[in-house]
Order: C-alpha cells, then structure tokens, then sequence
C-alpha cells in the first residue's frame, strides 16, 4: 500500500525507512568488528552506492550515537563520494575523532546539509528539511552504567503523517520521554532486547510511548550472542505479549515490516 511505511534491517539497529517516495537510513552505515553484532556487509554499501534493489532512493543518512555498531564517519564519507545525500543527521559527539572531522568536511566541500543533534537528556530538536518529513531528537544517554557517558537521540521520524520512534540504545529512564512524547501518537516505536526485557522499560512502552505496533531490533547476528539476546527476548515475549499492541522481531530471520496507518 502507497500509504504505509517500509522497514528493512541493513545490519544490527540498521534500518531503511522507504515511504512518500523518500529513503531514510537510520544507523546503517557501520563496519567495525570488535562487538557481536552484524556489520553492513561490504556487498550492501556497493549497492546503497549504485543505486540498487532497496537502496534506489538513498535521501537521508540518521544516527542515534557514536558507538561503531552504529556508526562509521569514514564510511559514510566515501559513500558521499560516490552517491549524493539530500542531508545527514549527525549525533552529539561522543569525542571528537579524526573520522568526525573527516565527515563534517566532506559534508561541507560537498554542500549536503547536515545536523548536530544531542539535546540534553530529556531535550527535543527538530529539524524539518523537506515538506512531509520532520526528525526529532530526544536527548537521552545511553544504557549501561559504563555507557553514561554517552549522548544517545531518540529519533522520532515523523513522516507520510506517520510517527516512528527509533531509540537506539537508549536508557530506559522515564525523565527522558514524558515531555517530549506527552502530545505524540507514536505508530511504531523500535526499542532493543535489552530496552524491552527490561520492567522499566516496559513501564516507558505501556505508559508513554503507547505505539500501535512494536519492533525489538538491534539482534544479534547468527552464531554470535554471547549475551543471550534471542533467548532473552523470546522469554520477554511470552512474558509482555499484549493482544492489542503486535511485536515484530527485526532480525535475520524476518528483516522486513510494514507500518500502516490507523485505521480509525
């Protein structure tokens, strides 16, 4: 249906977002090793740069933090080279890398429009670039006490009159979406393993986000979960389930959802 959305898992929390004739890629451009989750495959960088298959509109590049499962400055530089962007949403930066640098002058030499994020944890900032679409980061950290460092956006992609929120791997602290979402109808809302195993994060599901429709994505890739992530949410699924809100699994197994519009 010309009215709903497309979901395509690229790699890990890597996703494309195809709709009202726009392609958005949110963290899918990332190929350092040293973690186990999936990097993009060289064969899907080639064919996001020729255009090819899912990758025929390539309009806007999204990242929610600075951790290489998610994103890599010099790949998303030498994509640049190859195929224009109409604009890139950069995240706080985590330090300030020579990859970063390389980045944001590309960006510039090129003339490609682009955004810092990284409102304060709990802040909002939006940018609309194109009538149809606006992106707004809501400022979180990231989870993990080891990670609190880390600046992580939500990003709340408002498009086709649709609303998709995609959380990377942000904290499950409450404070940081009562605000920003109090006046928001969210259709998806896409969360990690960890995120909806986790009591409190089920409380932020149930009682402030409140999507139609759910997707735990940021999965391991096969024969590399040495934190258990498909046991754990399958147990998570059998204790959370809820008729009246659906949970797809983005995974290798099933890389693809569609969101539609309510029907009132």
């Amino acid at each position: 249906m010309s009215d709903c959305i497309d979901i395509d898992l690229v790699a890990n929390a890597g996703v494309l977002v195809r709709g009202g004739g726009l392609g958005l890629l949110v963290d899918g451009m990332h190929d350092q090793d040293g973690h186990p989750f999936g990097r993009v495959e060289p064969d899907d960088m080639a064919r996001m740069g020729r255009p090819e298959g899912i990758f025929e509109r390539l309009d806007y590049l999204l990242f929610t933090h600075e951790h290489p499962d998610h994103f890599t400055p010099d790949l998303v530089a030498g994509h640049l080279e190859r195929r224009p962007v109409k604009g890139v949403f950069l995240p706080a930066p985590a330090r300030e890398p020579e990859g970063r640098a390389r980045l944001v002058r590309a960006l510039e030499e090129r003339g490609v429009p682009h955004w810092t994020m990284g409102p304060e944890p709990g802040g909002t900032l939006s940018v609309s670039p194109e009538p149809g679409l606006t992106v707004t980061a809501i400022g979180t950290r990231h989870m993990g006490k080891q990670f609190q460092d880390v600046r992580n956006d939500c990003l709340l992609v408002s498009l086709m009159g649709m609303n998709l929120l995609f959380t990377g791997d942000a904290d499950h602290v409450p404070e940081y979406y009562e605000e920003a979402l109090k006046d928001v109808d969210l259709d998806a809302a896409f969360v990690n393993p960890i995120f909806y195993h986790n009591p409190n994060g089920q409380a932020i599901i149930d009682g402030i986000f409140r999507p139609l429709e759910l997707v735990i994505y940021h999965m391991p890739s096969n024969g590399r979960d040495p934190f258990h992530l498909a046991f754990t949410v399958k147990r998570a699924l059998q204790r959370y389930a809820r008729p009246d809100m659906p949970v797809h699994v983005l995974d290798a197994a099933a890389p693809h959802v569609t969101i539609c519009p309510a029907v009132l």
